[in-house]
């Protein structure tokens, strides 16, 4: 596959539709693809890390993130917070 610079491609959808699943085929077939670590106010599940599966953060500091204009997109969904930090994009088009 030929390189395109700066292209991103966003993987959206309902809980549980196999967005995680598309990605990690996505990762396995272009070596230099890379994938966002988004951010949520959730707690972690057992098997998630900070860091690799989201970026966890307080109620506070999610909204602090807010009004600094920190997130590309952010939504309230079943009382949690979740969005997709700005520097996390600018450093992921960097890569490519």
């Amino acid at each position: 596959m030929s390189k395109l610079p700066g292209t991103v491609v966003v993987l959206s959808g309902p809980t549980a539709v196999g967005k995680s699943t598309v990605g990690d085929a996505i990762l396995a077939a272009i070596p230099e693809a890379t994938r966002v670590i988004t951010a949520t106010t959730r707690k972690p599940r057992a098997n998630e890390k900070d860091g690799v599966d989201y970026h966890f953060h307080s109620k506070e500091e999610f909204l602090v993130g807010i009004a600094r204009d920190e997130f590309l997109e952010h939504a309230e969904v079943h009382g949690y917070f979740f969005g997709t930090p700005k520097d996390q994009v600018d450093a992921a088009v960097e890569r490519v």
